[in-house]
């Protein structure tokens, strides 16, 4: 989102050269970062078989039996096309690309890194309540993703050489990309990379994926979406009506609806629509009804133009990942869960045992006593904070389950 560069979309460790400055796509080439010491390092420390510490957060879910988000299937092809010294000389033709951090959205879980709405509220919050803001700070990681700067806004994309530099070496050398924001269907820029690649003849040889929240579209988009080998839509819904304008506040779930019927009736059969929940303690209540939901709009779910991601549960802020929930609360949600689970007959085997593996994860305990006070005590102070500041409904009218159960717990902690 910086335009710094990283190994991969799980990580939060930025790429440095020998002198200890991290790489940034306004001073350094993407082939310079693809072999830079770093990189090389890290190769030789996969073939070795050892750990990489920027590898931690999907060690960390395959440890605790959830799905991450590592690929083996070319693990061998690719060390044998690695050099001695880490080198490896056949240069990307896929990439991941973050159009900074402006968004329209001001999601529970999300960070200011990823939406400059979010930063801008803790700020506001914070002209009312200073101390609010102090705690806010200080707990970072638990009720935040990042506070280091609160009123970041990354638009390196909006330099002009920087950005035709960037198009032009996608334009040569790119046939697969995925693009992340911010929220790309509101950046100018974004739209801008179409009609280059149009321009160029480039469409008919490439596959994007577009991750969105749903709240905007392009007419033009009729026209691109086809000429295209391949497109791929991530729907980001957290919830069915209300949750999800609670979750990714403030959007429209009527509007969201129209939207994703504009991409379904553009899908091909090449083409897909994936379901991309962020599961978390806000919504784990519903997944059962989001996927009985969304499998009335993917025309019963056997289709393979419509797909479903698991990937995506909530890790931080710490305070809604659902493994902080009262345990009482948690064994409720995973029988309401199990005796939904005659309903999915139709999914794939991949998505029925990533449905179980919630029910598992559910029914077991991994969290502290002290950890799980903690951070509930946190979820009640930051969430009613900025319910309050919003003036809309509040997480204890949406899930009044939920609030009965923290009450109930945090009273005899």
């Amino acid at each position: 989102m910086s335009g710094s560069i990283r190994y991969c979309c799980e990580t939060m460790d930025n790429l440095s050269n020998n002198k200890g400055n991290r790489l940034h796509i306004n001073n350094d080439s993407l082939r310079s970062a693809w072999n830079c010491d770093e990189i090389k390092h890290a190769r030789l420390k996969m073939i070795r078989g050892e750990p990489v510490s920027s590898c931690d957060t999907c060690t960390k879910k395959e440890e605790r039996g959830y799905q991450s988000s590592r690929d083996t299937r070319d693990m061998e092809k690719n060390f044998n096309s690695t050099a001695e010294d880490g080198t490896v000389t056949h240069y990307p033709n896929h990439i991941e690309l973050h159009f900074g951090n402006v968004c329209n959205l001001k999601c529970k879980m999300c960070g200011q890194q990823y939406s400059n709405q979010i930063g801008k509220e803790l700020l506001q919050i914070g002209e009312q309540d200073p101390d609010w803001l102090k705690w806010v700070t200080k707990e970072s990681g638990n009720v935040n993703i990042w506070t280091n700067n609160l009123s970041a806004e990354y638009r390196w994309f909006q330099n002009s050489k920087i950005k035709n530099k960037l198009f032009d070496y996608m334009a040569k050398h790119i046939n697969d990309f995925n693009v992340i924001g911010g929220e790309p269907t509101i950046i100018p820029e974004f739209w801008e990379l179409f009609t280059y690649l149009e321009e160029r003849d480039r469409l008919k040889d490439m596959k994007i994926t577009l991750n969105t929240n749903l709240t905007n579209i392009n007419p033009k988009m009729t026209d691109w979406l086809p000429k295209l080998k391949q497109w791929v839509v991530w729907a980001s819904i957290d919830g069915l009506g209300s949750r999800n304008e609670y979750i990714r506040f403030p959007s429209n779930f009527e509007k969201i609806c129209d939207n994703l019927d504009f991409y379904k009736k553009l899908c091909d059969e090449n083409d897909r629509i994936v379901l991309n929940p962020a599961i978390q303690i806000l919504n784990i209540d519903q997944l059962d009804d989001i996927l009985e939901w969304w499998l009335e709009f993917s025309d019963g779910g056997s289709s393979r133009k419509f797909g479903l991601s698991w990937v995506s549960q909530v890790w931080y802020p710490k305070m809604l990942n659902y493994d902080v929930a009262p345990p009482d609360y948690k064994l409720k949600i995973a029988d309401k869960l199990e005796k939904s689970r005659g309903k999915f007959s139709n999914i794939s085997q991949e998505s029925i045992e990533a449905y179980d593996g919630h029910i598992t994860n559910l029914r077991r305990d991994s969290v502290s006593e002290n950890e799980r006070k903690h951070l509930l005590q946190s979820f009640v102070k930051y969430n009613d904070r900025q319910d309050k500041f919003r003036g809309k409904t509040t997480w204890r009218k949406l899930i009044p389950d939920l609030e009965e159960s923290i009450t109930r717990y945090l009273s005899r902690s």
